[in-house]
């Protein structure tokens, strides 16, 4: 960026319209992807992103001016909506005892593309410049993710499945393989009424005797479902959908927004050399690979060592943001010494990626005939979070302790929302009581 914008001639604030333009272009590509998936399948859509994506890629070294950068930005922008078809792709291949752990690898290893970005594409640009003058060797580097982005959308529409069964067509989507009653049957009284008061008028026929002895929420019924745009709109009224939505964003959100600010913070708080401070600040987006998927197995392996529908995720979904917000508040007391500072790091970076699996261990059951809608909606969800911190971080500025003291606040409140949570018919509470009452 430095050359780039010593090249164009460019200013602070124009470089951040542009990163604010392409944020927002992958907000309304996620929520516009996601009912894509329910109709054409991941693996069509996820080529064709990629595909799409590589042409303004290899295009922006045409640019001359801000302007210029702002509309390529938008477009690549585009590309971030891939992370809908990843999860979506990721739920329909792996059975729901492991869907959460799949998720959470596939989805670290997309944020971790981010930092091995990082580090690679100036390698790629030293390269270059040793044969070519400044401002042309930026402008073919980015020939290299353009057509690496070509390579794997012939990859994926070449060689992938769309699920088990082969192509999209012999799927029949089967939204019954996301059933929480193969996580468990509900036995309370609670849980059964919960189930009746998210029922349909169809469903609600089914009385709660029947319910013990049969299936109680039928998601196979042929019960006709919204498509499309009506799709997004009958999920966006869901609070589940909405809660989660927020979490989504208290986690992947708040990484994206400390990605940006962490290395400064180093560099301010300590007088430490950017070169320090960015290599020490990498340290949180490297803990994607181990965090994000510790977060979805942990899902899978307490809701299989409790047993009760999804409620075993929830649980540690609740814990994950818990913790999340109690060492956001703790880092900001750390932040006094280097070496206190990179502890709290360390945890707190694992709890705010943990959370991000556990958030898409949630997802798949939420609504198994809109997933598409559903996990559109969520991955939005993400993208604008990161806009809302990062603006906390600029009314703060420097002052990044009071920043993360009111950060972990609101990771506090996110948590709690989680009671509010109901999937299939199941809430947290339902799982207290039964604890209560066996």
């Amino acid at each position: 960026m430095p050359t780039i914008k010593a090249d164009m001639n460019l200013t602070a604030s124009q470089i951040s319209n542009a990163n604010l333009t392409s944020v927002g272009a992958t907000i309304l590509a996620r929520l516009i992807v996601g009912p894509m998936c329910d109709r054409y399948g991941p693996r069509k859509v996820m080529a064709s992103l990629l595909l799409i994506g590589s042409i303004p890629i290899g295009l922006i070294g045409l640019i001359s001016d801000a302007n210029g950068l702002i509309t390529i930005r938008f477009f690549i922008g585009i590309v971030g909506a891939t992370f809908v078809p990843c999860q979506y792709w990721a739920s329909k291949m792996f059975s729901p005892e492991i869907v959460g752990t799949a998720n959470a690898i596939c989805g670290g290893f997309g944020n971790m593309g981010a930092g091995v970005s990082y580090f690679l594409i100036p390698l790629f640009y030293n390269a270059i410049a040793k044969s070519l003058p400044l401002h042309q060797a930026w402008r073919v580097t980015f020939v290299i993710p353009a057509c690496l982005c070509i390579i794997m959308a012939a990859a994926d529409y070449f060689l992938g499945d769309d699920c088990p069964s082969g192509d999209w067509k012999n799927s029949g989507s089967k939204p019954e393989v996301f059933d929480v009653e193969q996580q468990g049957k509900p036995q309370s009284d609670l849980d059964i009424d919960s189930i009746h008061g998210s029922q349909s008028d169809d469903e609600k026929s089914i009385s709660k005797g029947q319910a013990n002895d049969a299936v109680i929420v039928p998601v196979s019924s042929p019960v006709q479902q919204p498509t499309g745009f009506k799709a997004l709109l009958s999920q966006l009224k869901n609070p589940t959908v909405l809660i989660l939505m927020v979490q989504y964003g208290c986690s992947f959100g708040l990484e994206l927004a400390v990605d940006n600010v962490i290395g400064d913070f180093f560099h301010t708080q300590f007088g430490l050399s950017q070169t320090t401070s960015g290599m020490l600040g990498s340290i949180f987006g490297l803990m994607n690979i181990i965090s994000r998927a510790s977060g979805g197995f942990l899902a899978d392996y307490v809701n299989r060592f409790i047993g009760e529908g999804v409620q075993g995720r929830m649980l540690v979904h609740i814990c994950m943001f818990l913790l999340e917000g109690c060492f956001l508040v703790g880092f900001s007391f750390a932040a006094a010494t280097l070496r206190s500072s990179l502890i709290v790091l360390i945890l707190f970076s694992f709890f705010v990626q943990a959370g991000c699996g556990t958030t898409f261990s949630l997802v798949p059951f939420v609504n198994p005939r809109s997933s598409g809608s559903v996990y559109g909606l969520v991955g939005a969800g993400g993208s604008a979070g990161s806009i809302v911190f990062n603006y906390i971080f600029k009314i703060y500025g420097t002052n990044y302790p009071g920043a993360f003291r009111t950060i972990g606040y609101i990771a506090f409140a996110a948590a709690l929302l989680t009671s509010l949570i109901q999937i299939q018919g199941r809430m947290l509470i339902g799982l207290v009581f039964k604890r209560m009452n066996p």
